[in-house]
């Protein structure tokens, strides 16, 4: 428009100037004639330029008149156009449009406009945006407005309205209104309805984030290609696992570094011929990053991106697929082999004539008939019977199920019947179904089998005649082998039941246990065994086993004569808590005689009154008392006694210092029934408890709460008083260690206190209730150990003290090693009190630290060389957590209502480096035991709670992780290292679960129920493993808040066959649910079995039919196909 403009201004300028020439020509032509030319030639020449001039005038004229209407035709085209193009966007309703002036009045604005601008119901044109809108958003837009007039900026923003057609979206933009000489004259603003646009836009993101998360997740590698240079576009996950790279490796590499050279034309010929027919299948190898060779199969295809061709490849590995078939060609090559030099005759025959179609060199020799004679016989025709009858069913038991084993008698060339072991299979040789018949020469076993049939006869009568009860066991596979009339009958089970089963199931002790008590009872020439053995109503008794080895048909078995002993150690075990109660009772005991002798006292007795026993043995009682002329039992006491069966009052005795002090006393009698004569039992009660109490505090080390020496030497005094009495053997251990100051100076006292704490700890957990333990000084400790049976007793106690103190001491920043001597002293050997006992064991112990690393003595040698013995055994536990023989599985706990994980629980394993894979019920005793426990369990949290910590990190989701804890672990380390490893790996306490044993949890102690209670405390999930197994009562669940229970699957099966044990299961659930506790059924293998515990409204699990025990990485993939199923 404005080329035009400019062209008839010029047309315009033109014409003019022919005009002015004209109006000059006509009044100066003359003159200028006249000037410039001569006068002969005038006339022509002022005749011939008017001519001319006169008709460029005319031409000028024509233009001028020309332009001018031209001109205002431009002008009102002009505003015609523009009048049209307000109507249209004035009507437009995917467009609206307003024009300001540069005041920021309204001119013009359309529908669409007042509606994205939001000035409906307002009068808009003649009015300002201080008049249309609040004052915030007025001064925005003048603001904005100014920008445009003053710098001719154009803005853009979008909105959103609500319209007829529902929420729709406009882009908007004000621009610099101007004229024609470029002045800025308003602002014109253009608001376009981008809906649709945006809609597409969206659709075509999701479409391509679909594809893009399809390609990243196929099964199989695929890639982009770029052909021109070899170098991929895109690629999935897969084809970085497939050739070993990460993904940034692999983006900057060319295809063709991972062609072998050789290949590598003939890749670079396919790739181009795949491109130019835009598609097709390729073969190749590929080299991965750890330099193997992968056999490579795929389809390509062209596809467009971005107006470029590119190869989209998906690729097959192919590898195992060549080396199967490699691995069949050989397989073929060694069945031939294996045919020809088998040791038994083979024959192969033909399924559909039953022909004999090759036979081995073997099958020759014993058939007697030559290659050739064999290959044009039937199998019917080695039968030595005339139906066939036999061979005709196996060859049916071939057809169904593919294989045969049995006895036939057979006939070689000679005629000779022959007992032969027919093993048959049906197999595929080449594309051809063959039998193949194996058979073994059994004739001469058959010969020795019928001999050995009468004298099994005899042993058959001998075993089940008679009365005693008697057992075969397999001990490899631990199950019963065979039993006697009399075995079934004590047990409760049928002798079919009885035989074959599981050793476990009436045997009490582990597979590994009892074996240990087997080659102990061998190694002391005892002769028997004492264990508890189960029986099939419940009832556990207690059984001496006298067994030995026995062969049967070349297997190793051995025998088992049984007798029940369950009333003879109920009754030592009665006499025993009586010798304990009587030794241990807080209250002084006196036993006297009918003699009016006093026969002994208790360690009370000694404590209460100052004297000794061996002071007041066979002496009047009257002895303690403050009078003299009193006697103890008079006719009184006695007639009290006879009527009531016992006494009660109070007396004021005498100390050994001579002061008196008030006593309550009970007497009672006790009368042998069979020599009618009456014992007394004085039992003497002091009335100042509070000084007693304050007495035997003075006696203990504050820092272990370990009795101090002088209180050991006087138990050892009453220790060796009773030993006296009941002619037992006890021995005194003292310990030192040798580089103890060393860690005190190294490490700060501190530590060196915890050591101390530490080496109490394990002396107590591993000592028995009955054993004193000492704290002598700073790093050296006494144990007293009684009722020994004979030194070699002592000398394993002394091994497993040796051990456990000599293993490493993990606090949360050091790692110590302590080098521990014991030396060890043995009564009545050794001394026959006190002080020559400690000067032996302190002699011996002087002899041990002059040996290097960890060791004791005694005054024996031969226990020392059985030490060694136990020291190697033992060791092993320790090692297996140097070298990391110690490792991890895991198994899921799910709720099956809603198919969601419930936890993982934590399971150990040990990995022995000759007795292999080894379960938890085969080695944590022995830690447990050893009080090796602590360093175990320390190292499980760590492994578990960092591999939890990976598994967050995967975006795996895991609830809970649970934690097995055995009952020794309950102290307050316990809580310090769960404290210290949460906060290390940034793990919730909530989701830790702690797993207690039923059996464990019911025996804590009162400091073990504050522990657990501050766990609870701190959201640890508290749980209750093998609910059901023991004995004990519901009383456990009060001794902190209990989160769940997991049900033992015995318990479970009994719901089966008993309707008490049904209605107490029920009756448990109600009870949880009531106390919001959550109950786990474990040992789940079956549908039916889930399906069953429904029932019951229980609906977490745990079991093989959810899930075996997994090693990390497989567990990783369970959850991932769990929490991830798409993927």
């Amino acid at each position: 428009m404005k080329f035009v403009k400019d062209h008839e201004l010029v047309n315009l300028l033109i014409s003019g100037f022919t005009l002015l020439l004209g109006i000059i020509w006509m009044f100066f032509g003359n003159h200028i004639i006249n000037t410039f030319l001569p006068l002969e030639n005038y006339i022509i020449f002022y005749y011939f330029l008017s001519g001319a001039i006169f008709s460029l005038v005319f031409l000028g004229i024509y233009v001028f008149t020309r332009t001018i209407l031209n001109f205002t035709e431009i002008l009102s085209g002009n505003d015609s156009l523009n009048a049209q193009l307000y109507e249209n966007l004035l009507v437009d309703e995917q467009q609206g449009a307003y024009l300001k002036n540069i005041y920021g009045v309204y001119k013009v604005i359309s529908p669409v406009a007042i509606t994205v601008l939001k000035l409906e119901d307002k009068k808009i044109i003649g009015s300002n945006d201080k008049y249309l809108y609040k004052a915030a958003t007025a001064n925005k837009i003048i603001h904005e407005d100014k920008r445009i007039i003053d710098f001719g900026e154009s803005i853009e923003w979008t909105t959103t309205v609500t319209t007829k057609n529902g929420l729709e979206t406009y882009l908007c933009k004000k621009s610099p209104c101007r004229d024609s000489k470029n002045k800025i004259t308003g602002i014109i603003g253009v608001c376009k309805n981008i809906t649709t646009l945006n809609s597409l836009k969206y659709t075509n993101q999701q479409i391509e984030i679909r594809y893009r998360n399809l390609f990243s997740k196929l099964p199989y590698p695929a890639l982009v290609l770029d052909v021109s240079n070899l170098l991929p576009i895109t690629f999935n996950l897969a084809m970085n696992n497939l050739l070993g790279y990460d993904k940034d490796e692999f983006s900057t590499m060319r295809m063709s570094l991972h062609i072998d050279a050789e290949n590598l034309n003939s890749f670079i010929k396919s790739i181009s011929t795949l491109n130019s027919f835009e598609g097709g299948t390729f073969e190749t190898l590929l080299i991965t990053k750890n330099r193997d060779t992968l056999n490579v199969t795929g389809y390509a295809q062209n596809i467009n991106i971005e107006n470029k061709t590119y190869l989209h490849m998906m690729l097959f590995d192919n590898t195992e697929i060549k080396k199967s078939t490699n691995i069949l060609i050989n397989s073929e090559l060694k069945y031939r082999s294996l045919f020809e030099h088998a040791n038994d005759a083979i024959i192969v025959v033909s399924t559909n004539s039953l022909n004999i179609i090759d036979a081995n060199d073997i099958a020759v020799t014993l058939l007697g008939y030559s290659r050739e004679d064999l290959l044009i016989m039937s199998i019917f025709d080695l039968d030595s019977s005339s139906n066939h009858i036999l061979i005709q069913e196996k060859i049916s038991d071939l057809e169904i199920y593919n294989h045969a084993l049995y006895e036939q008698d057979i006939k070689n060339r000679k005629g000779e019947k022959k007992t032969v072991e027919i093993n048959a299979h049906k197999l595929n040789y080449g594309n051809e179904d063959i039998y193949q018949f194996v058979i073994r020469n059994i004739s001469d076993r058959k010969k020795t089998e019928a001999a050995l049939k009468s004298s099994e006869s005899r042993y058959r009568q001998m075993f089940e005649s008679n009365m005693a009860i008697k057992l075969v066991i397999d001990p490899e596979n631990f199950y019963i082998e065979d039993a006697n009339p009399a075995a079934a009958k004590f047990y409760g089970y049928s002798l079919k039941k009885l035989k074959g089963m599981d050793l476990s199931k009436i045997n009490i002790l582990s597979h590994d246990k009892l074996n240990t008590l087997i080659c102990q009872t061998r190694e002391q020439n005892l002769g028997f065994y004492s264990c508890p053995h189960r029986l099939a109503n419940g009832e556990i008794r207690f059984v001496e086993v006298r067994d030995g080895p026995m062969e049967i048909e070349g297997r190793q078995l051995s025998y088992s004569i049984i007798h029940d002993v369950t009333a003879s150690k109920e009754a030592e075990n009665q006499v025993l808590v009586a010798s304990k109660m009587f030794d241990y009772s807080t209250d002084a005991v006196m036993l006297i005689n009918d003699k009016n002798e006093v026969a002994s006292v208790n360690y009370a007795f000694t404590q209460i009154t100052g004297y000794q026993q061996s002071e007041i043995q066979n002496k009047s009682p009257e002895i303690i008392l403050a009078s003299q002329s009193t006697t103890l039992l008079n006719d009184n006491v006695l007639q009290s006694i006879k009527n009531n069966g016992q006494w009660k009052g109070e007396l004021w005795h005498r100390l050994k210092n001579g002061q008196s002090k008030p006593l309550s006393v009970s007497i009672n009698s006790i009368c042998n029934t069979n020599t009618n004569v009456s014992s007394y039992v004085v039992m003497l009660t002091p009335r100042y408890t509070q000084l007693l109490d304050s007495e035997n505090s003075i006696h203990l080390i504050e820092l272990t709460e370990l009795p101090n020496k002088s209180l050991f030497i006087d138990r050892l005094q009453n220790a060796i008083d009773r030993a006296q009495r009941n002619k037992n053997l006890l021995g005194v251990l003292l310990i030192d260690f040798k580089n103890f100051s060393d860690i005190n100076a190294q490490y700060s006292y501190d530590l060196g206190d915890q050591l101390l704490k530490a080496i109490s700890k394990r002396l107590k957990y591993n000592t028995r209730d009955s054993d004193t333990i000492s704290h002598f000084s700073s790093d050296v400790f006494a144990v007293l150990v009684e009722d020994l049976g004979d030194i070699h007793q002592m000398g394993i106690v002394a091994q497993k003290l040796l051990s456990t103190l000599s293993e490493a001491y993990q606090t949360l920043e050091h790692n110590i090693d302590l080098n521990v001597s014991m030396g060890i002293s043995i009564f009545p050997d050794d001394g026959d009190n006190a002080k020559p006992l400690l000067v032996s064991a302190q002699l011996a112990l002087k002899n041990a630290k002059k040996i290097q690393g960890n060791h004791f003595e005694l005054t024996s040698d031969d226990m020392n060389k059985h030490a060694n013995k136990w020291l190697q055994t033992e060791a092993k536990l320790h090692e297996a957590l140097r070298n990391n023989e110690l490792f991890l599985s895991f198994i899921p706990q799910v709720n099956t209502h809603t198919n969601t994980l419930d936890s993982v629980e934590v399971l150990l394993r040990w990995n022995h480096p000759d007795k292999g894979y080894l379960l938890p019920d085969q080695f944590l005793l022995a830690a447990e035991k050893s009080g090796f426990i602590d360093a175990i369990g320390s190292h499980v949290i760590d492994l578990a709670l960092k591999q939890y910590r990976l598994w967050l990190d995967l975006n795996l989701p895991i609830p809970r992780m649970t934690l097995n804890i055995s009952h020794s672990q309950i102290d307050s380390d316990l809580i310090d290292i769960l404290y210290a490893k949460c906060n290390q790996y940034n793990i919730d306490y909530a989701c830790i679960g702690l797993e207690f044993s039923e059996q464990n949890f019911a025996t804590t102690t009162e400091a073990q129920n504050i522990i657990l209670q501050k766990l609870q405390l701190s959201n640890f999930h508290i749980c209750i493993d093998d609910f059901g197994s023991e004995n004990s009562s519901l009383s456990c669940l009060l001794h902190c808040t209990i989160n769940e229970i997991k049900i033992d699957p015995c318990f479970i099966s009994k719901t089966h066959e008993s309707l008490q044990a049904k209605n107490l299961l029920l009756g448990l659930v109600s009870l949880c649910e009531s106390q919001n506790i959550q109950i786990i059924a474990e040992g789940i293998e079956t549908e039916t079995e889930r399906d069953y515990i429904h029932k019951f409204n229980i609906q977490h699990m745990q079991g093989f039919l959810f899930s075996q025990p997994l090693t990390t990485n497989a567990m990783t993939k369970y959850m991932k196909r769990l929490f991830y199923p798409s993927i």
